[in-house]
């Protein structure tokens, strides 16, 4: 038993040794986290309560999925081409003349009637 005792003793003695200063003067700090490995060593008889700060746990960073931007595309409004009518059939013959009065010695309209027949005369520019 005393064997058992001694032993016991040893490892609280060690455990002590092991222990930071900044934790074993019971003064609360805050401390920044390291990247690395904690450890630490317990050993106790009987119940376990455990009276430090809540357990701090690095959470993954958020998952972020690229979309590349939407693509726009804008449509012309449609062109409408409005078809002219064919141009009208050319006037008949006997249109085309001037008519001339021998007599009076002017064309019609100036003359409205005429004591002779009309002669016909082919438009000039």
């Amino acid at each position: 038993m005393r064997k058992i005792a001694l032993a016991g003793l040893i490892v609280v003695a060690v455990a002590t040794l092991l222990v930071p200063p900044s934790e074993a003067g019971g003064r609360r700090h805050r401390h920044h986290h390291r990247a690395g490995f904690r450890t630490s060593v317990v050993l106790g008889f009987g119940p376990a309560y455990y009276w430090g700060p809540y357990p701090y746990y690095r959470y993954p960073p958020p998952y972020v999925v690229y979309a590349p931007p939407p693509v726009v595309v804008q449509e012309q409004p449609p062109v409408y081409i409005q078809q002219t009518p064919p141009p009208a059939p050319p006037a008949a013959a006997s249109e085309q003349y001037w008519h001339y009065c021998q007599s009076a010695g002017a064309y019609y309209p100036t003359v409205a009637t005429c004591a002779e027949a009309w002669v016909k005369v082919p438009p000039r520019p």
